[in-house]
Parts: C-alpha cells; structure tokens; sequence
C-alpha cells in the first residue's frame, strides 16, 4: 500500500494540472460537454474502453484484470456550481473563465483524483485485484441527479460494490470521515406561496399583508424540527429565499414566494415533514388573512454506508494513511448526494476526505472555497487501494 501512496504523489503535478483545467472551465448540471470530453480523452490515451451517451455528459470505462470474477466501481461527479467564485488566496490564477458558474464543490478535485487512479491502475503502477469501472457521473448538484441516467444504463451491471468520495475543506487536510450506516441526508425542495391583497402601506388594515404572514410562516417553520421532530431524529428545514414586492417602498404586494430545502437522516420521518408544513403553511397564513399554498418536491434518499464495503473501505484507508487518519467519531452530515441511488442497488461506501487547511477552510459551495491540492494524491492512493486490495 506504501507503494501506491508513493506512485500517487508522484502524481501531483498531473492532478493538479488536471484540476485547474477542470475549475477554468467548470459546466454545470446536464451541460458538461467539454468536461466529458476531456474525461473521455484522457481515458481512451489509457487504452480503456469508454462508454458515453449521445444523451448524457455521464460516462464510464472499465479496466479489465485477467483472471479476476469481480468489479468494483468507482464514482467521480462532474457538474460545477451555478455560482461566481471570488478570488482566494491560492487560486487566484486559475479562477473559473465561466461567469456565472463555478467548482465551488470539489467536483473538479475529484475527477482529477480518479483519472490519476484510473492512470495508475491502467498502467499497473498499482496493481488491480478485480476488475475496476471507473465512473464519471453528469449532475450530481441537481435533481433527479445523473446517477438515475448512468443507473438505468446499466452502470451497474456486474458491479458488487461502488465506492466513492468527497472532499470537505472545514475538515483538516488528511483526516477520513468513514461511517456505516445513514451517512448523508435525503434532499428534499420546498415551494411556497402566500397569497394576500396587495395596496398602499400607509392603509395596512386595507389590505392582507403576505410579507407579514410569510415572516410568520418562516418562523413557524422553525419550529417544526425543534418541536415535532425530536432531538434524537436528526433534521433541518431552511428557507433559502423569500421574495416578495417589486421595491417600492410605499406598495404591499398581492404575493410573496419563497423556495427552500429539508433534510433528514430517518426516511420514516421524511414521510411526515412534508404533511406538517402543509399545514403549518396553511393554517398560520390563513391567521393572517392570506392564503398558502405548498410544493414539495422529493430529491435525493438518505445515503446509506454498506456496514462490509464500509469495514473494508477503512481497512484500506488505514493500510494506506495509518489508523490516526480516520476520524475516531464518524459523523454523518445533513448534505444530500445522488450517490445514494447507487447504495440502494448494490453495496456501497462513500467517504469525506479533509482538505482544509489555514487560511483554506471555507465550507463547500462557498464563494472563497478552495482544495489544498497536495491532497489530490490521496484521493487517488485511496481510490487504487480499494481496487488493489479487494478480495473474493
């Protein structure tokens, strides 16, 4: 394993080339033409048979080992943000050229990890136990998610585990986040309406007021988790925009709008939230002489670790990092992934791989955010290791 973790750093010029090639010209969700194509031509100089689609940007290529009766799959997203960056500190030179949408996620960091593992193992610098299907997977930030296209494709024909990873800045540089069972949360999107009777501000009692009955609605909403959820069923509701009115400062307007998301690790719980704001909507609206109206949209299931794929996953991690590289209290978080579809089908692990360092701390989807990059080499150590070390 030592040897793979040299071979990987040896690497770091290549990945970070690759990187900032990626987070130049970031695409986002169902428009990641160029990316894929890059993608698709590093892995064809490989020599690795590519499978793409007239229809999606998604693809993957499988690396066939002689002798060997199993394959893994390894997943890497694709889609950028759509987003500005600002400027920070070490990337200032290779900024998106792409107004308006930006690798504010990762997303960049993680194709250039698996295109040097699938480098790697091609090569037979890391030498491959099973056969391995590497997976470049189109977007991962919107729903239904890429991961529905590539899994009705067929993506996972013949796999028996899949394996992926992300990386997360707050998290110091070289700590594994690796847990068993619900790891990330399911995301669900909120639509909703406050319906009133707009007129003149100096006459209120005139007129229904939905900017006072939506403020009410969003703090109500509040309370929802903290009071029916329960302490012990992890949970979060957020409105993320609220809009109402033109800008006059003089006219209350007839309709506000506001749009949001809800998490949570219990499906059994997901199946109620959505009934208690509906009626909160309705009911507290309704005090206020408005009407309200809910959408609600489901998104992506919980993510759920495979219990043997996770056990083998930290093994490999612990050959390849030492055992004081993994977290000693595996946390899951209330982020959504679509590579929860791919759990659902056959035995999974997902993993967050730390990058953050001093002064390269900013959360993902941050306009600042950023990738220590002499990380990159270990997400491709990491991803060789699960090919080089799996047995039947």
């Amino acid at each position: 394993m030592t040897q793979i973790l040299d071979h990987a750093q040896a690497l770091l010029d290549l990945l970070r080339e690759l990187r900032r090639d990626f987070h130049q010209h970031p695409e986002p969700s169902f428009e990641e033409k160029r990316t894929s194509e890059v993608v698709t031509g590093f892995l064809r100089e490989l020599g690795l048979e590519v499978q793409t689609f007239e229809d999606i940007h998604g693809l993957w290529a499988d690396l066939k080992i002689e002798g060997a009766n199993e394959t893994i799959a390894l997943r890497a997203d694709m889609d950028a943000l759509r987003m500005n960056e600002r400027s920070a500190p070490g990337k200032s030179s290779f900024l998106s050229q792409t107004p308006g949408v930006a690798h504010c996620c990762g997303h960049d960091a993680h194709m250039a990890m698996l295109l040097g593992a699938a480098k790697l193992l091609s090569e037979g610098k890391a030498k491959a136990r099973c056969n391995v299907r590497f997976i470049f997977q189109h977007a991962e930030e919107q729903v239904p998610g890429g991961a529905v296209d590539l899994i009705q494709r067929d993506c996972l024909h013949g796999v028996s585990r899949i394996f992926g990873l992300h990386v997360i800045p707050p998290i110091p540089a070289g700590l594994w986040i690796l847990g068993e069972g619900p790891m990330m949360a399911s995301a669900d999107d909120l639509r909703i309406q406050i319906k009133g009777k707009g007129g003149h501000a100096a006459m209120p009692h005139l007129v229904r007021d939905p900017i006072v009955a939506g403020s009410h609605v969003v703090s109500t909403l509040q309370q929802l988790i903290s009071r029916r959820a329960g302490p012990l069923r992890p949970a979060v509701l957020s409105i993320c925009s609220f809009q109402g009115g033109e800008g006059a400062n003089n006219v209350i307007p007839d309709l506000v709008e506001m749009s949001g998301t809800v998490r949570t690790l219990d499906e059994a719980l997901r199946r109620e939230i959505p009934s208690w704001i509906e009626n909160c909507v309705r009911d507290v609206a309704e005090a206020c002489g408005c009407k309200g109206e809910t959408q609600y949209k489901k998104g992506y299931p919980v993510l759920v670790n495979d219990p043997g794929a996770t056990a083998f996953a930290k093994k490999v991690t612990a050959e390849l990092f030492g055992d004081q590289s993994i977290h000693p209290q595996p946390f899951p978080l209330l982020a959504g992934e679509d590579f929860a579809y791919y759990a659902q089908k056959v035995p999974a692990c997902y993993a967050f791989l730390g990058t953050g360092k001093k002064g390269m701390d900013a959360p993902n989807h941050a306009t600042d955010f950023d990738v220590s990059e002499e990380m990159l080499p270990l997400g491709t150590a990491w991803y060789c290791g699960l090919a080089a070390g799996l047995t039947t």
